[in-house]
């Protein structure tokens, strides 16, 4: 049967293979089976679906289950997609009949069984009238070909149908439901029906309706089909990328469960933990107030049973006198007996015992407050509220901030950025300022005139007032920063006072702006303030750089620390130099960083430190205290506000033991502790909370000197016994280690950059930098720069940091990636006893730990009076 329809529907059947009717004759047996009753289509009706059923089974649908059939307004819905289709009122065969597969299933009959379809001779038949659609036998084949009636009538003999290429052949002619008789050859464009001849002159008339032959609409129809296809198709492609991402989306969800599954386990378990610690201090406390009250009892009873032999001796005497004794006799003991019974009466205790014990809770009160406390749920709903409010309240903060912006005219001139740790600068110019022999202009500042060099009004005023942006809202450019808005006050300040020439002013014919503002100004004021503004970069010739140019405005906080005292280039600026630039000749004396706050002391209450040993820098830049021998982690803000301790000394799991240092995994807030416990040296994991997690053995190090995390979360321990990093897992793998002891002498403290390492060198008096094979790269300071470092940190810049507390004052000297000098740092106004580490905020703010005298300093690196 196959091979009879593939024969004869030829290339037929490869063209409505083409239009997407039938793709292949396997295809095509299995579309001319019904999906409900598994036959070969009977009537086939096509659903709102595009689903096609037999006619009969559409109707079994149509009947419930009662066996009463259903009125025909209602919905059928597919056995296959469960849409429903609304039925017509002629039931079943009010549906459109899907005429492609009826003709495939017309074809598909013709073998040699069949018999004429046109007369009752049942003969076989030979031919199939495409008008009539019927099979006709020989008689009734001459009959169309002679008969007037038939005239017009195309036959098609099957020999002719297996080989024909025209379509046509196998389609039957359609004819109008409301006029019997009546063929389908027109196509209404307004109403989107077929018409016949006599639906032109009914419903569809010429001049209402736009109306086509069926052969000129139908490129256009089967165009707009097409159409169909491909933007279904296009739909189909973004329906399957969506499934892809919903099913990464699905994944992430089950994620999500599963941590916050494992959050409220860990929450369950430390209110449970905590629960059991309340339970134990009330059993504590039940059991002092009863043994306070078992005492006092038990002191009453003796009392009383003395009393009540005191008694019975002295009324046994007394009844012994009486019955014994004469009248002398009594007049003699009778005062002796009155005084022990009186005695005895006045001493009794008072015999009322009102003590109790009882235990009172709110368990109402405390569902209320485990309910508010235990935790909520965050959403993709309520994050985008938690965004709205920040939005508004940021909003609210810059309208407030442009509303205080100092008093100071503005014009446009270039912007510095403005950081704690050292400015730098932005190209732009004010005049021949800064940095270009034979300066032209001095500020009028009360420097007086200087023998050959003539004065100029712009210069300084400049400074001070072509600052864009320090008025609110003027350039477009926001409102300053308080430091900068102060230091520009103090600098305008100093711009109006007469200060008379220095004595021993020459007329050198060639100088900078930094040698004349580190001159003697007779004002510690002005000197202190213009010694701060040549460190702007002003002085290019300490870097190497040759004269550097122009000073404009200051403003904004940029990254985690940049180079102190080093001017910022751009890209164009740095291409265009000849050679890079040279090591800094070191100063004679180091910048003075004063002491933006401390705070600590020794003991063990809140806030206080008993011989720290390291810390760390949160997420939110908290300060992390390793309180090495309060057995404690100690958290605060960056401000030095006390937050939250946790750790209780002992040496079991969970437990902190003389705890040496501290990191933070920044992806998840948690706590790396490396304490003694039971060994030289242990590591845990503690929630960011400070709950427990887990315990990783690290029996092959001895003493933890330095302890980072880097971006990926790995874990980077260096050991100062015997020189050796060691890369871990958060789930205690040691991943890889790499010995270090052929490269320097005594590690200290340890930070991470990239992928470089950076180890100080506490005996070698440097610091050591290895890349993360453990290959040797470069050594970075010397002796007498760096002498004994004990902390160090990378900038966002790339700036290398190193502290040193050697000759009992902190000192930071900072170098370029490569090695370079920048500049030096000391703080000469608190004498300090082994720091340890170093850590740079993002306000470029310097944080230290002075172990010895158990506090923590925090260090502003440039400060204007």
């Amino acid at each position: 049967m196959e091979d009879l329809n593939g024969e004869l529907y030829g290339d037929g059947l490869l063209t409505l293979g083409d239009e997407g009717s039938l793709e292949s004759s396997e295809n095509g047996n299995q579309d001319q089976n019904c999906k409900i009753c598994d036959n070969k289509l009977c009537s086939p009706r096509v659903l709102s679906c595009l689903h096609v059923f037999c006619e009969a089974c559409i109707d079994k649908l149509m009947v419930n289950e009662a066996g009463d059939s259903l009125k025909y307004d209602l919905a059928v819905e597919c056995p296959l997609c469960k849409q429903e289709t609304k039925i017509p009122n002629g039931g079943a065969s009010s549906l459109p009949s899907d005429y492609v597969v009826t003709n495939i299933l017309d074809v598909s009959s013709m073998d040699q069984s069949v018999v004429c379809t046109c007369c009752k001779s049942k003969e076989p038949a030979v031919a199939r009238c495409t008008d009539c659609s019927h099979f006709l036998c020989a008689n009734c084949n001459s009959a169309h070909e002679f008969m007037r009636c038939f005239e017009n009538h195309r036959v098609v003999p099957f020999d002719a149908l297996r080989s024909s290429k025209d379509k046509a052949a196998v389609h039957k002619p359609i004819f109008c439901a409301r006029h019997v008789g009546e063929s389908l050859k027109f196509y209404c464009c307004e109403c989107e029906v077929g018409a016949c001849t006599e639906c032109l002159t009914v419903d569809h008339k010429v001049g209402e309706h736009r109306c086509e032959r069926i052969v000129d609409a139908e490129p256009n129809l089967r165009a707009e089909l097409r159409n169909f296809i491909k933007e279904a198709n296009a739909r189909a492609v973004a329906a399957g990328s969506a499934s892809a991402k919903l099913d990464d989306a699905l994944g992430e969800l089950q994620r999500q469960r599963d941590d916050a599954e494992n959050l409220i386990n860990e929450a369950y378990h430390s209110y449970v933990a905590a629960l059991g610690r309340r339970r134990d201090k009330a059993l504590e406390e039940l059991e002092r107030l009863h043994k306070e009250r078992e005492l006092k009892v038990m002191d009453l009873f003796d009392r009383v049973d003395k009393t009540v032999q005191r008694i019975d001796c002295a009324c046994n005497f007394a009844a012994r006198l009486l019955r014994r004794g004469d009248g002398t006799e009594i007049v003699m003991l009778k005062k002796t007996v009155a005084s022990q019974f009186a005695r005895v009466m006045e001493g009794a205790p008072e015999f009322d015992v009102d003590y109790s014990v009882e235990f009172v809770t709110n368990v109402d009160k405390f569902d209320a407050i485990t309910e508010e406390t235990f935790g909520t749920f965050r959403t993709e709903t309520t994050k985008a509220e938690e965004r709205k409010r920040a939005s508004e309240a940021s909003a609210i903060v810059s309208l407030a901030s442009n509303c205080h912006s100092p008093a100071v005219s503005v014009t446009n001139a270039p912007v510095f950025d403005d950081f704690p740790l050292g400015m730098r600068r932005v190209t732009g110019g004010v005049g021949n300022l800064v940095g270009v022999p034979n300066v032209g202009s001095v500020p009028p500042m009360g420097v007086g005139s200087v023998p050959g060099v003539a004065t100029n009004n712009s210069v300084i005023s400049g400074v001070v007032n072509n600052v864009s942006g320090v008025g609110a809202g003027v350039g477009g450019v926001p409102a300053l920063p308080s430091m900068v808005e102060y230091n520009l006050q103090q600098l305008a300040s100093i711009a109006e006072k007469e200060v008379p020439p220095p004595p021993h002013a020459s007329p050198a014919p060639t100088f900078t702006l930094a040698e004349l503002l580190a001159g003697d100004l007779n004002s510690p004021q002005a000197y202190n303030n213009l010694q701060a503004l040549a460190k702007l970069g002003l002085n290019a010739d300490v870097n190497g750089f040759g004269s550097v140019g122009s000073v404009g405005g200051m403003g904004g906080v940029g990254p985690r620390g940049v180079s102190p005292g080093r001017p910022l280039l751009t890209a164009v600026e740095e291409a265009a130099l000849v050679a890079p630039p040279a090591p800094l000749v070191r100063a004679t004396k180091a910048t003075p960083m004063h002491i933006r706050f401390k705070f600590g002391q020794l003991g063990g209450g809140k806030g206080q430190f008993n011989s720290p040993h390291g810390f760390c820098l949160g997420n939110d830049e908290d300060i992390i205290v390793a309180d090495t021998n309060n057995h404690r982690i100690t958290v605060f803000d960056k401000s030095g506000n006390h937050k939250f301790n946790f750790g209780v000394a002992g040496k079991e799991e969970g437990q902190l033991w003389y705890p040496r240092k501290v990191a933070v995994v920044r992806a998840t807030g948690k706590f790396v502790v490396c304490d003694r416990g039971n060994e030289r040296s242990r590591m845990q994991i503690f929630t960011k909370n400070g709950h427990f997690l887990k315990k990783i053995a690290v029996r092959f190090i001895d003493i933890v000197a330095g302890l980072a995390v880097t971006a990926e979360g790995l874990i980077v321990a260096v050991d100062s016994v015997t020189p050796t990093v060691f890369i871990l897992s958060e789930d205690g793998d040691l991943l890889s280690w790499f010995d270090c002891s052929e490269c320097m002498r005594e590690p200290s403290d340890i930070a991470i950059s990239g992928k470089e390492f950076y180890v100080c060198d506490f005996k070698g008096h440097c610091v050591v930098v290895f890349d993360e094979e453990g290959h040797f790269l470069r050594r970075i300071g010397c002796e007498n720069v760096t002498n004994f470092p004990n902390g160090i940190d990378v900038s966002d810049a790339g700036d290398v940091l190193i502290g040193d507390s050697h000759g009992n004052k902190f000192h930071v000297a900072v170098f370029s990636r490569d090695g370079v000098l920048v500049t030096e740092f000391e703080c000469p106004y608190v004498k300090v006893s082994r720091c340890c580490g170093l850590k740079i905020t993002s306000e470029g703010y310097i944080v230290t730990l002075a172990k010895n005298n158990h506090h923590v300093l925090v260090l502003n690196t440039l400060y204007i009076v």
